[in-house]
């Protein structure tokens, strides 16, 4: 049985989730306290979402095949990911630049994912080696 938290919680992620399968905040959520969608979609945003629902074993696999294959869409040739948008903001006026973030969440994600669905049709069809 599942917490009625975590289920509120799933089911506002993926209320949440866009068309091309990420997922993007904007800055003024933390100025307006309250949810504000960004313009788009945003890699670092997405691979949270997705380790969110994943931690929780969130049952509808193919919400999350949706969000890997986002992340994988914007990986670079040379596995890096774009610079976008600033994910880190704090006290409604504070924003850092987190650089190293637009590497080690999308990483996490995928790699969770690989462990946590090995038997995925999107894994098998990635060229992981």
């Amino acid at each position: 049985m599942v917490d009625d938290a975590v289920e509120n919680a799933c089911q506002f992620l993926c209320s949440k989730q866009r068309e091309d399968g990420g997922w993007g905040e904007a800055f003024k959520s933390c100025e307006e306290r309250k949810y504000v969608e960004s313009d788009d979609s945003q890699i670092v945003m997405t691979a949270w979402a997705l380790l969110g629902l994943m931690a929780v074993h969130y049952p509808d696999e193919k919400v999350i095949e949706k969000g890997i294959k986002f992340i994988i869409s914007r990986q670079f040739p040379d596995g890096d990911w774009p610079k976008e948008r600033i994910a880190g903001v704090f006290n409604k006026t504070c924003a850092i630049e987190y650089t190293s973030y637009r590497n080690v969440f999308p990483i996490w994600s995928i790699g969770k994912f690989s462990s946590q669905y090995p038997d995925s049709q999107l894994l098998k069809s990635l060229k992981l080696s």
